[in-house]
């Protein structure tokens, strides 16, 4: 039989659809294979698919597959050094040469070999050869073109009353983890869902009923504050690293030594995030006399930290602007840590917060001062420890300080539904008021496809995204009402035919 012609994109949809003979599957040493679950595709950095489960002879393995064109490419893509792939369990390529060696991970175990192509035939190769050229973009949004007579005053008030929604959402994820920190502070074990059958007199007592003074621990709104910055600092890609690292490493861990000690905080957290290279990584001279500073303050510092150290694994670079490097984040959050949490900063941030005398504008620009910091020269210079980067053409700088659009971003995700909270938990009006306030003098977050497409097909030319709550607003229309396509549910559909009730009676 002809190889067919697959690039990897079709061989991902094959693989993810299944679109193959399964009869006699078995590996390239002759191991029977039951593919039980495909897993869950994976559009970052790391194996094509997550969480498989395959039977191997007579072994079901549980864990994460790899596919290529040949099997030479584990080699060529340097798989085999990248602890990200020690979890696959499978690799699945269309060609393999007869004498190429096994797949190893970097933890130097052997992977079976699925060599697909004998299980193809010619049809699969026409079927799937016009898929490469789809287009990735989203489809425009159902009332794209019936929405024209609904005006800008129901669409923006729309967007206002979701973005408050997706807010809430927010707010109430932060109350429950604020709930776990007191019932942990307590000595509480709390059970997140009740599944208890059989014997009543096994079920637990419901849940206690929480009051303010559950809530009047300073150092526990101090840790959620503490691990909201950190899992915003994270962006997409690893919010669950750093949110990981900011409760294995506890606020209260930090705060056993100077906040200021740049040198001991960047050593308890790059080292509780693996994030400290081996030195026979790192070439440069400067960066080498850096990082052997902070692995000997890490040595020393160990022993007396009991939280979990994290994977260097667990972090992802692949596809992240320097800017946006964990290592380069984590630096910043070290330098803002003073700031932030020293002496009566939690204090003067709330006061500020409650200042009814502040207008909005000066609110921001005070909040934006407090997250604006000067890094040493060694971060001005650098986004990790391997290399040095050259000044950038415009600023003349690298340094890892963060921009305006990041700071809105830790604003709106972080600083506004922590304070909603507060506010409502301790029934603070005039905090209420002024975070609302707030909410509307911060610009819109930055552009991406779900905002491109609600301005195109929604907002069109009759009004723009003036401000943060609107923006947050088109994400929860888009995510929430036009994909799940509850028109009926929606202020805008509503005044379309998408929206409307059928008509009662009649003929056809």
């Amino acid at each position: 039989m002809a190889l067919p012609l697959i690039p990897e994109s079709i061989l991902r949809r094959i693989w993810q659809e299944q679109r193959f003979s399964h009869g006699h599957l078995a590996t390239a040493d002759g191991r029977a294979v039951t593919i039980l679950s495909p897993g869950t595709p994976n559009d970052d950095a790391g194996p094509d698919f997550l969480d498989a489960r395959i039977r191997v002879g007579s072994t079901t393995y549980r864990g994460d597959v790899e596919l290529h064109v040949s099997a030479q490419e584990w080699l060529a893509h340097k798989h085999d050094r990248d602890p990200h792939y020690n979890g696959v369990i499978l690799h699945v390529v269309l060609s393999a040469e007869p004498l190429s060696p096994p797949a190893r991970t970097q933890s130097k175990r052997i992977i079976p070999l699925l060599v697909l192509h004998p299980f193809l035939d010619e049809r699969t190769r026409e079927a799937w050869s016009t898929l490469d050229k789809e287009r990735a973009q989203r489809g425009p949004i159902p009332c794209r073109d019936l929405n024209d007579g609904v005006s800008a005053r129901v669409i923006l008030g729309w967007l206002e009353t979701l973005g408050l929604e997706r807010i809430e959402l927010k707010l109430r994820r932060y109350e429950e983890r604020l709930k776990q920190l007191v019932d942990h502070a307590c000595g509480t074990v709390r059970e997140p869902f009740p599944r208890y059958y059989g014997n009543p007199a096994d079920i637990p007592p419901p849940r206690k009923e929480y009051t303010r003074k559950d809530f009047l621990n300073k150092e526990l709104w101090e840790q959620l504050l503490y691990e909201g910055i950190m899992e915003a600092l994270g962006y997409a890609k690893n919010q669950k690293p750093f949110l990981h690292l900011a409760q294995s490493m506890p606020l209260a861990v930090l705060r056993r030594f100077p906040l200021n000690d740049t040198v001991t905080m960047m050593a308890l957290l790059f080292g509780a995030a693996s994030l400290l290279p081996a030195a026979s990584a790192v070439h440069e001279p400067e960066s080498r006399v850096y990082l052997a500073a902070l692995k000997r303050r890490w040595r020393t510092l160990r022993p007396a930290v009991a939280g979990n150290v994290l994977h260097e694994g667990d972090w992802l670079f692949f596809r992240l602007r320097p800017q946006n490097f964990p290592t380069a984040r984590l630096a910043a959050f070290c330098f803002l840590l003073p700031r932030l949490f020293g002496n009566d900063a939690f204090r003067s941030l709330m006061t500020m917060m409650k200042d009814g005398t502040l207008g909005a504008k000066e609110r921001r620009a005070r909040l934006h001062a407090l997250f604006s910091f000067t890094p040493d020269a060694f971060w001005q210079a650098h986004y990790h420890f391997t290399s040095r980067k050259k000044p950038d053409a415009r600023t003349g700088s690298f340094g890892i300080a963060l921009g305006a659009d990041r700071i809105n971003d830790i604003l709106i995700n972080t600083i506004v539904p922590f304070m909603l909270l507060y506010a409502r938990l301790f029934r603070e009006a005039g905090l209420t008021r002024n975070v609302h306030r707030l909410l509307v003098a911060l610009p819109p977050l930055q552009d991406n496809a779900v905002s491109d497409i609600i301005r195109r097909d929604l907002l069109k030319q009759k009004a723009a995204l003036r401000h943060a709550l609107h923006h947050q607003g088109a994400m929860q229309v888009y995510r929430f009402y036009c994909t799940a396509l509850r028109c009926a549910d929606c202020a805008v559909g509503q005044r379309t035919s998408l929206g409307a009730p059928p008509r009662e009676g009649g003929k056809d």
